[in-house]
């Protein structure tokens, strides 16, 4: 019982803020620019999505190797969590 509870503590911890799952789910979408990012809808500031990501690059889930941002290996893994949460909102 103990471990389900860490597995849930750290899944937590990576997902982060509702601000950090809505970016990783647009980049398990595809590789985004800043400004696509910024184009993305969302109401929160430049500034907000530049902590967001910084945030994300330094739990290891996102990088910036070129232009674009893109999700690391761990960030990938995050796939079926939001596939299961995509699912469940089909299904309320």
């Amino acid at each position: 019982m103990a471990t389900d509870l860490r597995a849930i503590d750290y899944t937590v911890r990576i997902l982060g803020t509702v601000f950090e799952m809505q970016i990783i789910w647009l980049l398990l979408q595809a590789p985004c620019s800043f400004e696509q990012l910024t184009a993305a809808g969302s109401s929160h500031s430049m500034h907000e999505l530049t902590v967001c990501l910084t945030q994300l690059e330094q739990r290891g889930i996102v990088e910036q190797p070129e232009v674009v941002y893109q999700l690391t290996p761990i960030g990938e893994s995050l796939y079926p969590i939001f596939n299961a949460i995509e699912k469940q909102t089909q299904h309320p």
